[in-house]
């Protein structure tokens, strides 16, 4: 506990109010996809184009570290899907298009899936090797 409130102290004002946004979308997500189909909740996100320069690098990483936290601070565990659409939603609102991805393995007989996003051929808010480590399935694509 003593750490988390360390950590708290260091976000500016403005990655508190992403903190939050971050925190809400993921209940809104996570309500959506208890109740609506799957392709109705992710077109929430309305994406506007934008270049790929350093200071877009900056926010997408800011924005991997808050919905992170958020995740891990929500009401209760929420999963790599819901995480994946709240940051593909937070990108999007920024105009950063991201890519969707669904995967799976087999992992001790059984099978194990992940979500994660791809932004300009890159792995976005995941450790190295994840596309490796899962065969993704599909690649669902907002401007369709």
């Amino acid at each position: 506990m003593k750490h988390k409130l360390g950590a708290a102290q260091t976000l500016s004002l403005y990655e508190w109010a992403v903190l939050l946004q971050a925190w809400v979308v993921l209940l809104v997500l996570d309500l959506g996809l208890r109740l609506l189909p799957f392709p109705r909740v992710q077109k929430l996100a309305v994406p506007r184009r934008r270049a790929w320069d350093g200071a877009v690098a900056l926010e997408i990483r800011r924005l991997e570290r808050l919905v992170d936290i958020a995740a891990r601070n929500h009401l209760y565990p929420m999963t790599c899907l819901r995480q994946a659409l709240a940051l593909q939603w937070l990108l999007a609102r920024r105009g950063v298009l991201s890519d969707l991805r669904i995967g799976v393995r087999r992992e001790s007989g059984a099978l194990k899936a992940h979500a994660w996003l791809e932004c300009a051929g890159r792995v976005l808010g995941e450790t190295s090797g994840v596309e490796v480590g899962f065969t993704p399935l599909v690649a669902v694509d907002l401007r369709s």
